[in-house]
């Protein structure tokens, strides 16, 4: 939260937000499909990928194809937690979450404070394009491999294995779009 510091004041025993809000057209509602949506798609994305890791192919011994593989891991986990931190929000904003030692102004009540934005709302859409980043590379250096190597390979492995990042492939596709069209709805003022 030292990145977000200067955008607090304290004020006696609470805080007052001074920094940027960001504002939405979208309904609660819709906002919170979407949040459960998102973080639908990367516990399936999640749960594609381990099961990518159990598959025993030769592509996941060769670097050039296991490297972005591997790598895949910190977005969908970043994903995951993108999502849920605007599932959070949400049930803040319903009243079932906690209370805060922030004092919110009246005019700002239902907006999102720049840590909230940028955790539930930013962080989904570079953790999407970054999934579909890889698992493109991973698809087509496997292509490759196969291509290469036909005879020394166990060709249902690769396939499966091809099968696997085109799964995550879709479903980083589908992530994307949802969230980039929901940052779009965003409007930040002071």
């Amino acid at each position: 939260m030292k990145k977000y510091g200067n955008d607090y004041r304290q004020n006696g025993k609470q805080f007052e937000y001074t920094g940027k809000w960001h504002s939405t057209k979208a309904e609660a509602k819709e906002l919170k499909q979407y949040a459960w949506s998102y973080t639908g798609l990367m516990i399936a994305a999640m749960i594609v990928y381990v099961a990518g890791l159990m598959i025993n192919n030769a592509g996941s011994r060769v670097f050039w194809v296991l490297i972005p593989f591997v790598t895949m891991i910190f977005p969908i986990s970043y994903g995951i937690m993108g999502g849920v931190s605007l599932l959070l929000f949400c049930r803040n904003q319903e009243g079932k979450g906690q209370t805060s030692q922030v004092v919110i102004p009246e005019e700002h009540v239902g907006h999102m404070t720049r840590a909230q934005y940028e955790k539930g709302i930013r962080r989904p859409v570079r953790c999407s394009i970054a999934i579909v980043g890889f698992a493109f590379f991973t698809c087509v250096a496997d292509l490759i491999l196969i291509l290469l190597k036909p005879t020394d390979l166990v060709l249902t492995r690769e396939l499966l294995f091809e099968v696997v990042s085109a799964i995550t492939l879709t479903l980083g596709s589908v992530a994307t779009v949802q969230s980039c069209r929901t940052k779009a709805k965003f409007t930040i003022f002071e």
